[in-house]
Order: structure tokens, then C-alpha cells, then sequence
């Protein structure tokens, strides 16, 4: 005979694990929200940003954000349309193309930049300075054991891994 044990629904509630995901799920939709007024979508925002930092390949890209090569091409072409990145023959490898940010792209990411420490402040409304601060801590400890890459968010691919 099969025997159910009986447990509370907090139980996994309180978990570190569903907390954690809870907040993360919330986080990235109040992230999208701020975005959608300056007109660009988190996976637009995750290329543009690492390219406002260096020019990268495409390929460069696709790998870092683990977004398949052909879903890339299409992301970039509709950021060219969108005038917020060019591509680039690359002087090192004439067969690959960088991706470079234009003026009207670096302001895109410096309005997003902008919204990041609002949302950080409606998130974090409850705590204090010190404790958002051994927050961000710890969470940056958990992302570095879980081997996460900084500032690439693991639903840019547009699918789960493995």
C-alpha cells in the first residue's frame, strides 16, 4: 500500500529554490514592463548590451547568450532595422561580421540603463541599504557556484537548458 505523506504547501513555498525562482519570474516581468515604453525586448537588450561594451562577431554572440546561430541572425537583422547596431567585417577574420552599436543603440541601452536602479529600488522597497547589499552578495555567490556567466540571463536563449 501507497501511503501519501501529507505536507504543507509552504513547506516548498519557503524553499529557498521556489523563492528564489518566484522572485526571479517577477523580477524579469517588471523588467519587460520597463522596457516595453523604450521600445526594445530583454533578449534585444541582452545582445545590445554586451555589444555596447565591444564589438563582438555574431557568432561571439550567439554563444555567450547561447542563441542558436540562425536565430541570432535574424535578432541582429532586426536590431539593424531598428538602427541600434551594424555590422562590421572583422579585421582579424574577414569571413565574420562584428556586431557594433550605433549612437541611436548606446542610447537605447543607457534609457535601459537608467530603469535598472528603479526596479532595484521597487524590488528591494522593503529592505534596507546593508541588507540589499549582503542580498546582491549572496546572490552573486550563488549565481558564481551555480556557474552562471555575469550579466547574461539564462532565458535569452528562448529555451531551457539542460
Amino acid at each position: 500500500m501507497f501511503v501519501v505523506e501529507q505536507t504543507s504547501p509552504t513547506a516548498y513555498g519557503n524553499s529557498l529554490a521556489f523563492l528564489l525562482s518566484q522572485v526571479g519570474s517577477r523580477s524579469g516581468e517588471l523588467f519587460a514592463e520597463r522596457l516595453r515604453p523604450i521600445g526594445i525586448a530583454p533578449r534585444e537588450f541582452a545582445v545590445l548590451s554586451h555589444v555596447a561594451s565591444g564589438a563582438r562577431t555574431q557568432q561571439e554572440l550567439a554563444d555567450l547568450l547561447r542563441i542558436h546561430r540562425n536565430n541570432m541572425v535574424s535578432l541582429i537583422d532586426a536590431m539593424e532595422a531598428k538602427g541600434w547596431v551594424g555590422r562590421h567585417r572583422s579585421e582579424s577574420d574577414r569571413r565574420a561580421f562584428e556586431i557594433r552599436p550605433t549612437s541611436a543603440g548606446l542610447k537605447v541601452v543607457g534609457a535601459v540603463n537608467a530603469e535598472v536602479p528603479k526596479l532595484d529600488t521597487a524590488l528591494g522597497e522593503r529592505l534596507s541599504e546593508s541588507e540589499r547589499s549582503a542580498l546582491t552578495s549572496l546572490l552573486t555567490k550563488i549565481a558564481d557556484g551555480l556557474g552562471l556567466a555575469a550579466a547574461v540571463h539564462p532565458s535569452v536563449a528562448g529555451r531551457r537548458s539542460s
